[in-house]
């Protein structure tokens, strides 16, 4: 999160809104693995859908569809009242539906810009949802 407002700062606004989706995703992908996903031999969501094989895992998967991914689940760990509680405190996740990884293979121009002070906000919303459940013990 220093380094993609550092940037913000500079008004590097292209490379500090591409860090500042993955500040979310990585956050959201650590609370996943601490809530019981079990991870891939890479540490992260696994690449197999334990579900159906033949698949790829709903959740290895980047944001926005991340976000969409963990709506249909419901929640984000299993204990339904911290889910909610957690949940709750980020309702700026779906500012990121315009956030997209192939951003960073984009002209500036072409950038949604004006988006990155939205982006900016749901990252530091997930920081602080981390933050709390590192406090209750969940991470």
């Amino acid at each position: 999160m220093i380094d993609a407002e550092e940037l913000l700062d500079a008004n590097r606004l292209a490379n500090a809104g591409q860090l500042f989706g993955f500040v979310a995703e990585c956050g959201l992908k650590a609370m996943l693995i601490a809530s019981g996903i079990a991870p891939g031999t890479d540490g992260g969501i696994p690449i197999v859908n334990p579900v159906d094989p033949k698949k790829g895992h709903p959740l290895r998967t980047h944001m926005p569809k991340l976000v969409a991914g963990i709506a249909a689940h419901g929640h984000l760990i299993p204990d339904g009242h911290r889910a909610q509680t957690y949940m709750a405190a980020m309702p700026k996740l779906g500012d990121f539906s315009d956030w997209s990884i192939d951003h960073r293979y984009w002209r500036d121009a072409a950038l949604p810009m004006a988006s990155v002070a939205r982006w900016h906000a749901a990252a530091m919303e997930v920081g602080r949802m981390l933050d709390q459940a590192t406090q209750d013990g969940v991470l």
